[in-house]
């Protein structure tokens, strides 16, 4: 038994070790939405005016990529890489985190179903902060474990610690810093304190001031600064951002888009029948193995992370886009580390069930992520056709056009916005063959404009919705005025 148990645990590590040899293998090496451009661009000048990233500056993701540059000239694949070992890094507190719940053996396959799952290894192949981000968050879920249990001082700095490196990754997983109030209050009850409360406040605003001075001084004055950061959480909220502000979409619309698709659908099972089938079958067995009062007591277990899980929920159903099932993913790779070691050590066939879903895993998603690293997107096979095209031409797009100027095409494109604007600059391009596509007639329905009658229908591009599922489908128009 002991030797069996030892060869598996050896088949698992191999397997763990394998999916990061694929992810690495297949590590993304061209920028092909208007947020990657901007991360690629920020490693060879960081400029936050310039959108070289843009606000709030991501400044430890951008420094990390950088340090990687050194080594690896193209600077897409050196965030990619980034990401990657971030990613391989965040294995050792989900075996950690597991491994308080279930046996040895069992926390390995729990860490191998999670660095295995095909949406966690598409972000962390590419040049975009999710990657990273997810890594280091699962750092500081580990951190505020130890630092509820622990009193030593250590291991309450350590949770602020990581949390400032979360946030100078991406800020918008601040609802996660709601656990640092768990973390004082579970602390203040031990030592009965002010004092030392005062403190951890204080060095948690200090590890904050990092990368914020940081920022401040690349912006040259904390004036400038100020203006800038209002600048674009005005706008993130009230224009551009997604949110429910911007949107007004109804509610439940958002909220089925949001369960259903995002965390469920794309998160949980890529888009995969197979592994949907896969999940319910080990549902299933797990319903029936499992004793009905064990969910109170799993409940209680992990009131913390369950908690952290609906504030950033919340947060990401009201004040995100929704449109972006990558933002929605800490929940669903939290989700899927609760049913794990919630399952997984209560039966032997749930443990070979699990793994089972883990070889699944890999089989789809590594045709999926050779896909991403070698197939062109479809703003990318935009870009080709029209730069075949003879004639002098001019394209107005919404985003598109900050990929095409990445990738500095021949021919002339132009982003708008409006309508009005549009048809005024129309006008300065009379002896041009206009093009258009569909996501600018698309915001030009949003306010109201139907210009069906003034296109003409040239060719569609597609690539995987998973990679980018608002730019998956470009169409591509040709304008007839009338």
């Amino acid at each position: 038994m002991l030797k069996t148990t030892k060869l598996l645990s050896v088949i698992i590590i191999l397997l763990i070790v394998f999916t990061f040899v694929i992810r690495f293998m297949f590590s993304v090496t061209f920028p092909s939405t208007w947020d990657q451009v901007d991360f690629v661009l920020a490693l060879d000048r960081y400029d936050l005016l310039a959108m070289q990233p843009h606000f709030p500056g991501y400044p430890i993701f951008i420094f990390g990529g950088m340090i990687v540059h050194l080594f690896i000239e193209n600077p897409s694949l050196s965030l990619s890489v980034f990401n990657g070992i971030i990613a391989v890094s965040a294995a050792i507190p989900m075996y950690l985190l597991a491994r308080k719940y279930v046996d040895g053996v069992s926390a390995l396959i729990v860490t191998l179903a999670l660095q295995s799952s095909v949406y966690f290894m598409i972000l962390v192949s590419q040049p975009m902060s999710e990657g990273s981000a997810i890594g280091v968050l699962w750092w500081f879920l580990w951190s505020l474990n130890i630092g509820l249990h622990n009193n030593k001082i250590r291991y309450q700095l350590l949770p602020l610690f990581l949390f400032s490196i979360l946030m100078g990754i991406r800020l918008s997983y601040l609802p996660f810093g709601f656990g640092l109030l768990y973390l004082w209050w579970f602390d203040y009850k031990r030592n009965k304190d002010s004092i030392r409360l005062i403190l951890f406040i204080f060095l948690a605003v200090l590890f904050q001031m990092i990368w914020v001075v940081a920022l401040i001084m690349t912006e040259g004055s904390l004036n400038g600064f100020i203006k800038l950061s209002l600048a674009f959480v005005t706008g993130h909220f009230t224009s551009w951002g997604g949110t429910v502000v911007d949107t007004h979409e109804p509610f439940f619309t958002r909220l089925y888009e949001l369960v259903i698709n995002n965390i469920i659908y794309v998160g949980m099972f890529a888009k995969s029948f197979i592994i949907l089938l896969v999940f319910a079958g080990i549902s299933i067995i797990a319903l029936l193995k499992n004793k009905t009062d064990a969910a109170g007591n799993f409940l209680k277990k992990h009131y913390v992370m369950l908690t952290l899980l609906l504030m950033y929920f919340l947060w990401n159903l009201f004040a995100q886009n929704i449109e972006k099932p990558r933002h929605s993913y800490p929940i669903t790779l939290m989700l899927l580390f609760l049913w794990l070691v919630y399952i997984i050590g209560k039966h032997t066939l749930l443990k070979w069930a699990c793994m089972g879903l883990t070889v699944m895993q890999l089989v789809i998603g590594i045709p999926i992520l050779k896909e991403q690293a070698e197939k062109n997107p479809a703003v990318y096979q935009t870009a080709n056709y029209l730069t075949q095209q003879d004639e002098e031409i001019v394209v107005y797009t919404w985003e598109e056009t900050r990929v095409f100027q990445y990738l500095d095409v021949p021919f002339e494109h132009k982003r708008f916005y409006t309508y009005d604007l549009f048809l005024q600059d129309k006008k300065y391009n009379k002896n041009k063959k206009i093009y258009v596509t569909n996501h600018l007639i698309e915001g030009f329905k949003e306010q109201g404009i139907d210009v069906s009658d003034h296109l003409e229908e040239v060719k569609t591009f597609r690539s995987n919705e998973l990679f980018d599922p608002v730019y998956d489908e470009i169409t591509l128009y040709r304008w007839i005025d009338k």
